[in-house]
């Protein structure tokens, strides 16, 4: 459900996400987070739900006019409360492209079903020459 305004931007979402327990707890063995008995939903946990096939599609389709690869520059997160485990979340991206350096911002707004802010995120791809003889989706 992508969206591009006058802008430039592009919008998806909301999408409903889940702070699934067992794809948390996935995400703490690979990426070496310790065990704790408490639930706690890793700090960049976010960054999973950055990968829905929505989300995914639309950074294709932003960039499919030229011959170009997005690589992973750098990525935020500013909290207003921590996300806790087991509870669903609306998530709304905004994608817009940047000249110097060429890069593609993808922010992330995450809130409650009810509404309330819990987390804004950035990601920054930078956009670079696909080489030469490589092909296939980013």
């Amino acid at each position: 459900m992508a969206e591009a305004p006058a802008s430039g931007e592009t919008r998806i979402g909301p999408l409903r996400v889940v702070a699934d327990e067992e794809r948390i707890a996935r995400y703490r063995r690979e990426t070496g987070f310790p065990d704790t008995l408490e639930k706690i939903v890793p700090v960049a946990f976010p960054a999973v739900w950055m990968t829905t096939e929505e989300i995914e599609t639309a950074i294709r389709d932003f960039l499919a006019d030229a011959d170009v690869v997005p690589v992973h520059e750098s990525q935020s997160f500013h909290y207003f409360a921590p996300l806790r485990v087991g509870e669903s979340y609306d998530l709304t991206v905004s994608m817009r492209r940047e000249a110097e350096p060429p890069r593609l911002a993808v922010n992330a707004n995450l809130v409650t079903t009810g509404g309330e802010p819990r987390l804004r995120a950035e990601t920054l791809l930078r956009i670079v020459p696909r080489p030469a003889g490589v092909g296939g989706a980013p």
